[in-house]
């Protein structure tokens, strides 16, 4: 005698029958999801910068609100009772919700899976509430009432900071910002201030971040940290300390002549904290590393701004007869210590030192 579905009646010649139903009946008997973790799903979003929270954890909305509503829902599923093997497959499309007023929304969950090898997998839909409450996160309150933990500060003895060192000092920190936020929701800059020429003044939300960020830019400008804390108040009977780190750029810049291992040289350029040199006499060129750009390793023979003009008089190699644009003298050098292309009447740029006079590049 052949089985029969003790539901709906069913013979094992019209469907099969598994554990005494048939397949539609086993489908109903034995549902996929048996229970949710909770009856709807609660998430805030803050209404400054639209990143969400989930049991009390917020998380940053990078492109779409929806995309981490998706992977909060897919961690919700995973807690819930199920049927082993049970898949979520479809979520109806709810689109990004409003983030300037709390909002419900229902969502139709589809899974699929089969709690019995000798039934072939079947879907199951539910319906979930996801609620969207309205708030602001930790960071933006703090930093709407413009909290920080440290402060960085970019200055240079004897010297002003040039308008080209703010413009890559600038553009240095939002390199390093875009990098850190993603991992560090305090990784904010609260104020910024320029301090016209005399240095810049960053006033950071982490202390981490300012540590992270001072030592990036004193790496970058060849420069030196001084580190600082002073007590700033007392939470909750512990001492709350503000940090300062001064980046001290050094007294030479781009242009200048120095004294590097005893040979003169000027200064081309910074390469990511790296110093790239010119050697004045052998015309070389040479690119230290970051610990032989630290300015304890160079001494400062000519600032670039005190480089003595010179007038090409004559060009008469292996000769070269140049005047002083400032005093008129003349005076006649190998042509070897000028650069090549020069013609009569050219003026440049050179570097009166005690073994010669040297063309330097005018930057």
């Amino acid at each position: 005698m052949g089985q029969i579905c003790c539901k709906c009646g069913k013979t094992d010649s019209e469907e099969k029958i598994v554990e005494g139903f048939c397949l539609s009946c086993y489908a109903l008997e034995f549902p996929l999801i048996i229970s949710f973790p909770e009856k709807q799903l609660n998430i805030t979003a803050c209404k400054v910068c639209s990143d969400l929270m989930y049991h009390s954890k917020w998380r940053q909305v990078i492109d779409s609100p929806a995309d981490i509503i998706h992977e909060i829902l897919d961690g919700f599923v995973k807690k819930a009772k199920k049927a082993k093997g049970t898949k979520l497959m479809v979520v109806s499309d709810f689109g990004d919700p409003p983030f300037d007023i709390a909002s419900k929304h229902l969502l139709k969950i589809i899974f699929e899976g089969s709690p019995n090898a000798e039934v072939p997998p079947y879907q199951q839909e539910m319906d979930l509430n996801l609620i969207i409450n309205i708030g602001v996160c930790e960071r933006c309150a703090k930093f709407n009432r413009g909290y920080f933990e440290s402060i960085v500060q970019v200055r240079s003895d004897q010297r002003d900071i040039n308008e080209d060192e703010q413009r890559f000092i600038s553009e240095l920190i939002k390199t390093k910002k875009e990098e850190n936020f993603g991992g560090n929701r305090m990784a904010y800059i609260a104020k910024f201030e320029d301090q016209t020429r005399g240095g810049i003044d960053l006033y950071i939300g982490s202390e981490n971040f300012a540590k992270n960020i001072a030592h990036y830019l004193a790496e970058n400008l060849a420069a030196s940290i001084e580190y600082s804390t002073k007590l700033k108040s007392v939470k909750d009977g512990k001492p709350v300390y503000l940090s300062t780190y001064c980046i001290r750029v050094p007294y030479f810049e781009v242009g200048d002549v120095v004294e590097y291992q005893h040979e003169s040289h000027q200064i081309i350029r910074f390469v990511f904290g790296r110093i790239e040199l010119f050697n004045l006499k052998t015309r070389d060129h040479k690119t230290l590393s970051h610990k032989e750009s630290h300015p304890d390793n160079l001494i400062i023979i000519k600032k670039k701004v005190n480089l003595p003009k010179f007038i090409i008089m004559a060009l008469q190699p292996p000769n070269v007869s140049l005047m002083n644009s400032g005093s008129f003298e003349t005076i006649d050098i190998n042509s070897q210590f000028i650069f090549e292309d020069h013609s009569d009447g050219d003026e440049i740029i050179m570097a009166d030192l005690p073994n010669g006079l040297f063309e330097c590049f005018d930057i």
